[in-house]
C-alpha cells in the first residue's frame, strides 16, 4: 500500500481514458473496493516518491472518492525500461471469445439489470444487447464451434463488428439495415440486414462489372 500523495504520474504518459469508461471504472472501484495493482517505479529523482506506469486513471479515481492509499505493484526499472511499459501497458489486452462473452454477459443479466450492466462494463447497453444476441445462434453450432476451436485456432466463430460513426451515420445506417433485415423475429436481425445489404451492393459491382466487359 502507498500513499496516493507519494505516487507521482509519468510526465510522458499518453493514455487518456473517455469519460464514459471512466464514470464505469469509478462506479466498479466504488461498488467492490477492488482494482488491479497499479505498476509502479522508485522514483528516479524524488526520493521515497513513486513514479506510475500504469494506473494513472485509477489514482485519480481513488482520490476522487476518498481513498488515501493504493495497492501497487513496485518494479525496480532504469528509465528506457518505464517509458517502454508506459507505451505498452496500456496497449496490451486479449480479446474475449465472442460467444464466451455472451455467455457471461446471460449470467450476468440474470441479476441485474441491462442498464446497470452497461454502467459496470466497458460495452454500451446497446452493445452488451448485440453481444448478447449471439446466443440466437443454433446451439448445436455453437458447441460444435467450440469444440472446434480447441483444434483448430482459426475456426470462425460468430463475431462482434465495431464501426465509429457519426450521428447521422448511425440513424442511416440502423435504418438501413432495419429495412434490408427479412423481418423474421431476433436479435440477430441486424445481421441479416447487413449481410443482405452487403450482398446486394457486391451483386450489383459484379453487374456493373460485367456489363462493362462486354
Amino acid at each position: 500500500m502507498v500513499p496516493l500523495d507519494d505516487l507521482i504520474p509519468h510526465p510522458l504518459n499518453a493514455n487518456v481514458m473517455p469519460e464514459e469508461l471512466r464514470e464505469k471504472l469509478r462506479a466498479h472501484i466504488k461498488r467492490s473496493g477492488r482494482y488491479p495493482f497499479l505498476v509502479v517505479r522508485p522514483h528516479p529523482e524524488q526520493r521515497g516518491k513513486f513514479e506510475i506506469l500504469d494506473g494513472h486513471h485509477r489514482v485519480a479515481i481513488l482520490r476522487d472518492l476518498g481513498h488515501t492509499e493504493a495497492r501497487c505493484d513496485v518494479w525496480n526499472v532504469d528509465d528506457r525500461e518505464a517509458k517502454l511499459l508506459l507505451a505498452t501497458l496500456n496497449r496490451l489486452e486479449g480479446q474475449d471469445v465472442p460467444i464466451r462473452r455472451a455467455q457471461l454477459i446471460h449470467e450476468l443479466l440474470g441479476g441485474m439489470s441491462l442498464e446497470d450492466l452497461a454502467g459496470l462494463l466497458p460495452e454500451t447497453d446497446k452493445q452488451l444487447e448485440d453481444l448478447h444476441s449471439l446466443l440466437e445462434f443454433p446451439a448445436e453450432e455453437i458447441a460444435a464451434l467450440l469444440e472446434g476451436q480447441a483444434e483448430e485456432e482459426e475456426k470462425v466463430l460468430p463475431r462482434v463488428l465495431s464501426f465509429v460513426v457519426t450521428p447521422d451515420q448511425e440513424q442511416l445506417i440502423e435504418q438501413a439495415v432495419e429495412m434490408a433485415s427479412d423481418g423474421t423475429p431476433g436479435r440477430d436481425r441486424k445481421a441479416r440486414g447487413l449481410t443482405n445489404l452487403a450482398r446486394h451492393f457486391m451483386e450489383d459491382r459484379d453487374a456493373q462489372d460485367s456489363h462493362q466487359d462486354s
